[in-house]
């Protein structure tokens, strides 16, 4: 019977923290969430927003939203495009390329490439007003390829046929159950040289290069940062601070000797608001509350709820 009392005492006892830390914890999240739609007022450090560009690059979605974020943000300065990606589909590099040349309008965006910003990871720094890397980065892969198998000979051998109903010659084109033709050949052939073409002359446009130079070094090759900054392709060696200095120099408030830039990555205001409300301090209390209330089991012993 004491047991039970117990029980019923701490249950009670665990109610009222209900009541009263539920509203409040309710009250952080809410404060937190618009918060992040309209950063505090109380923020008046000017920083530089990096917005990071990770692996192959299948779509723009998030990148293009975050960058027309941080260019809206009154408190950013400029932005700093991190890429470490080998490159991806044309689409959402041309794409991220085409904003970022856009937004820097609006305010300066230098790019700083990590261990390999090739191909599509090129393409997309392109728009930026500079461009870094490090020796080492490797870059360039300027140009596209276009794989497709074919299992013709195959289905040939095991008597296997894919019939197809088409309404037009090229409507099928790249049909990996038929042999490919000369116009199938050409027509994907002018296809990629097309987009090639286009890559070369964001090239040309953006480093303020030369055809015949660009000519030379675009021929899908592999560059080292060492090569690129020989070629044009960069401005310097440098890391992520250093092109948010020069992201600072662009917009006109360059950073004292000394003085190391304020970077704001993506997840560094929810960081900030965790801090200010203290919610992980009051989650961490309600948890472990809870861990040890204990109830009363079939056979009236108490086990602890705890995992």
């Amino acid at each position: 019977m004491k047991s039970y009392f117990i029980w019923l005492a701490k249950f009670i006892t665990a109610l009222m923290v209900l009541c009263i830390c539920v509203p409040v914890l309710f009250g952080i999240i809410i404060a937190a969430s618009s918060s992040l739609i309209s950063p505090p007022v109380i923020e008046q450090e000017k920083v530089v927003a990096v917005v990071e560009l990770n692996g192959m690059i299948v779509e723009s979605k998030e990148v293009l939203e975050e960058l027309y974020t941080q260019v809206e943000d009154e408190n950013v300065v400029g932005i700093v495009l991190d890429i470490n990606s080998p490159g991806g589909a044309v689409g959402p590099s041309q794409a991220i390329y085409s904003t970022v040349k856009q937004l820097t309008e609006q305010k300066p965006i230098v790019a700083a490439m990590g261990s390999v910003a090739a191909s599509g990871g090129l393409y997309a720094a392109l728009g930026a007003q500079k461009i870094f890397s490090q020796p080492g980065t490797l870059t360039g892969s300027i140009g596209v390829i276009l794989q497709l198998p074919n299992f013709s000979q195959i289905t040939e051998e095991y008597g296997f046929q894919m019939i197809t109903i088409k309404s037009g010659a090229l409507k099928d084109v790249g049909n990996s159950f038929r042999p490919m033709t000369e116009t199938d050949r050409d027509f994907l052939q002018a296809s990629v040289n097309k987009v090639r073409e286009d890559f070369v002359t964001a090239v040309v446009e953006g480093r303020g290069l030369d055809r015949e130079t660009v000519d030379a070094f675009s021929d899908g090759r592999v560059l080292l940062g060492s090569e690129a900054l020989e070629y044009g392709l960069i401005d310097g060696y440098g890391t992520v601070y250093d092109a948010a200095r020069e992201v600072y120099a662009l917009s006109g408030a360059e950073l004292e000797e000394g003085k190391a830039p304020t970077l704001r990555y993506k997840d560094d205001q929810f960081e900030r608001f965790a801090e200010i409300f203290g919610a992980r301090a009051l989650l961490g209390m309600v948890q472990q509350f809870f861990g040890g209330v204990q109830g009363p089991t079939s056979n009236g012993l108490l086990a602890s709820s705890n995992t």
